[in-house]
C-alpha cells in the first residue's frame, strides 16, 4: 500500500502540517545549538554559529521565497511579505504586527515571542545574546535578499524593562538609497552553491479557485498560510523544508571551519537525531497520536527531516514500512554535501532511527542501503520489544516551549501544550 505525501493531504491537514514544517526551522536551530554547549564550548560560540547558521543560509532561502511566492519589488513590504513566509518568523509562535508608512519606512513588533519566552528563564546574559548579538547582523541579511540597502533597526527590544514588557520588541525597515548595501558573507556564497540550494519546487495541480495562489498581490499585515490556496501551501511548505536545510548546511560549514571533522560530524549527527525524533513526535500527535504501522508511514511520508529534492516514496507491505529517496539533482546524494544530505549519502543511521521512534519507540530500523542514485530503507514494528530510550539530543529540543507548541488549525490562536 503506496501513502500518500503533502500534495495529497485534505485541506485542513494540509495547513496543520505546512504550519509543523514551518516551526521546523525553530526545531533544528534547538537541535543544533545546545550540542556546542555539550562539548564544552560556551554561550559566546554558541552565539556566534547562530550568526553563522541564519546569515548564511538566510539570504539564500528568502531568494528561494521571492521566486517561488512570485514576491516582486525592492520594498518595505516586500521586504515584510517573505518575513512573513520566513522559519524565523513562525506563525502563532512569532505574532508579529506591521505596518507601512511609505515604501521605505516601515515598523513590525512582536506581541508574542515564542523564542524570547523560552530564553527568559535562563537569564539576561541570553536575552541579550538573542536579542542583540544575534539580531543585530541577521535581521539585515535577511533583508538584503531584496533590498541590500535596508536596515532593520530597535526601537526596543529585550531584556525587557520593565518586565512583561509589552510589546517583546519593536524594530524599523528603513530603505536608503544613500547607504552602502550589505552585502552577502562569503558563507553565504558557499550555502548558495550547493546544490541543496538550487533544488526545484514544482507547483502541483490547482485542486480549487479558493485561496491566493502567490503572494505578488498587496501586502497583507495580518496574512496567514490560511490565505494560501492548496498549490501554493504545498509550495510554501516545501520552502520552509528547504530554508530549515538549508539552515543545518550554514551550521555545518561554520562548524567545519571551527571544529575538527570528527566534532563537526558528531555534532550534525546528534542534531538530526534530536529534531527528528521531535518533528516525528509531533506530526504523530497532529494525526491523532497513533501508534500503528500506518501511522508510522504516514509519519514518515510526511517528515520535514530528511532533505528536500529527493522523490519520497513509502509502501507499506507485510506489516513493514518501507522508503525510498531518489534524488532529484545532482550532488544531493554526496557524503561531502554539508547538512543531512551529506549524512543521509554516508547511511547516518541515528537521525533516521529517530524519525521512528518519535511515532513508536518500539520501531526497528533495519539496513539503510545507499547507491549511486538512491537511498532505502526499512522500519517494522515489535510488539514485545523493549522501547527504545529517549536519546540526550531530544531531551535537549524539550527544553522550553518548541517541542509541544500546538498551533491553531485557523492558523490564528495558539499556545502550548503539556506533555
Amino acid at each position: 500500500m503506496a501513502i500518500s505525501g503533502l500534495e495529497d493531504l485534505p485541506r485542513d491537514e494540509l495547513l496543520a502540517v505546512a504550519l509543523d514544517w514551518m516551526l521546523s526551522g525553530m526545531i533544528v536551530t534547538r537541535a543544533m545549538l545546545p550540542q556546542l554547549v555539550v562539548r564544552g564550548g560556551d554561550f559566546d560560540l554558541m552565539n556566534q554559529l547562530a550568526i553563522d547558521e541564519w546569515m548564511g543560509a538566510s539570504p539564500v532561502y528568502t531568494a528561494r521565497m521571492r521566486r517561488a511566492m512570485r514576491v516582486e519589488g525592492d520594498d518595505v513590504e516586500a521586504i515584510m511579505k517573505v518575513l512573513q513566509l520566513d522559519v524565523g518568523f513562525v506563525h502563532q509562535y512569532m505574532d508579529v504586527g506591521y505596518r507601512v508608512i511609505d515604501p521605505q519606512h516601515a515598523e513590525f513588533w512582536l506581541t508574542h515571542c515564542g523564542a524570547l519566552l523560552d530564553t527568559e528563564p535562563h537569564g539576561e546574559e541570553q536575552v541579550f545574546g538573542m536579542c542583540h548579538t544575534i539580531e543585530d547582523p541577521t535581521f539585515d541579511a535577511t533583508a538584503l535578499a531584496t533590498n541590500p540597502r535596508a536596515r532593520i533597526r530597535p526601537l526596543h527590544r529585550p531584556p525587557r524593562e520593565p518586565a512583561g514588557r509589552q510589546p517583546h520588541c519593536h524594530w524599523t525597515i528603513t530603505i536608503d538609497p544613500a547607504e552602502e548595501p550589505v552585502g552577502p558573507i562569503s558563507l553565504t556564497e558557499r550555502v548558495a552553491a550547493l546544490p541543496l540550494a538550487a533544488v526545484s519546487n514544482p507547483r502541483p495541480a490547482a485542486r480549487g479557485p479558493a485561496g491566493q495562489a502567490d503572494y505578488s498581490g498587496p501586502f497583507d499585515p495580518s496574512f496567514s498560510l490560511s490565505a494560501l490556496s492548496d498549490d501554493a501551501l504545498v509550495v510554501a511548505a516545501r520552502e520552509f523544508q528547504a530554508q530549515s536545510h538549508l539552515l543545518m548546511c550554514s551550521t555545518d560549514l561554520a562548524l567545519r571551519d571551527r571544529f575538527d571533522a570528527d566534532t563537526a560530524a558528531g555534532i550534525l549527527a546528534d542534531a538530526w537525531v534530536g529534531a527528528s525524533w521531535i518533528a516525528s513526535e509531533r506530526l504523530a500527535r497532529l494525526r491523532g497520536g497513533g501508534h500503528g504501522v500506518a501511522d508510522l508511514a504516514a509519519v514518515l511520508a510526511l517528515q520535514p527531516m530528511l532533505p528536500p529534492g529527493f522523490d519520497r516514496a513509502v509502501d507499506v507491505t507485510d506489516g513493514q514500512v518501507r522508503v525510498e529517496l531518489v534524488p532529484r539533482e545532482e550532488g544531493l546524494l554526496d557524503v561531502a554535501h554539508p547538512g543531512w544530505c551529506g549524512l543521509l549519502a554516508g547511511g547516518e543511521r541515528g537521525g533516521i532511527a529517530a524519525m521512528a521512534h518519535g511515532v513508536d519507540a518500539r520501531a526497528r530500523l533495519g539496513d539503510v542501503q545507499v547507491d549511486g542514485d538512491r537511498v532505502r530503507f526499512d522500519v517494522t514494528l515489535d510488539a514485545d520489544a523493549p522501547p527504545a530510550p529517549e536519546p540526550e539530543p531530544v531531551a535537549l529540543v524539550r527544553v522550553g516551549m518548541v517541542s509541544g507548541w500546538q498551533f491553531d488549525a485557523t492558523d490564528r490562536v495558539a499556545g502550548p501544550v503539556r506533555r
